[in-house]
């Protein structure tokens, strides 16, 4: 599905009342990127550092969501290995949803990927959860304040936690 008919899903879906947002999370939400790269190196049973780059949410009243990554570095290492920068880039598309503190989004356009070099080989590698789905995909509860953002999702990976306030 394009975003042309994603837009119009949610258009359509805004006007019949299918659809309900909390009106703190429109907006502009920049990655955490440091609480990432914790989450990240327990995961992988290692460490992994955030390095820079960024990843930017944004949400509108009517619920459409859209994620933009853009060179997003995570240092990682694993026990006995040695280190190895991940680079991540892409985009998704979808819509949100709200009922009291539970949230799901749907990306039905995503192209995360992720790039490293693994001892001198480089390797382009789809960003997903365990369950198959990409970071713009989950289910869970959240919490928002004024200026941060936290997902609880039902599946770890399926969204990076934390966000805040963009300009």
């Amino acid at each position: 599905m394009n975003q042309l008919s994603c837009t119009a899903m949610i258009l359509i879906m805004s006007a019949n009342g299918a659809m309900a947002m909390d009106p703190c999370l429109p907006g502009s939400w920049e990655i955490d990127g440091s609480q990432l790269a914790q989450i990240m190196g327990a995961q992988m049973g290692g460490t992994a550092t955030y390095e820079g780059g960024a990843a930017t949410l944004q949400i509108t009243d009517g619920g459409e969501m859209s994620m933009t990554v853009e060179d997003l570095v995570i240092a990682t290492q694993m026990p006995g290995a040695p280190v190895i920068s991940v680079t991540l880039n892409g985009t998704s598309h979808g819509a949100m949803t709200t009922d009291g503190d539970t949230y799901r989004a749907n990306a039905i356009d995503y192209n995360l990927i992720g790039t490293a070099d693994v001892m001198g080989t480089r390797m382009e590698v789809p960003v997903t959860s365990a369950g198959g789905t990409g970071w713009g995909t989950s289910q869970g509860s959240y919490s928002c304040a004024d200026d941060t953002l936290t997902f609880m999702p039902t599946d770890a990976g399926s969204i990076p936690p934390r966000w805040h306030r963009g300009p």
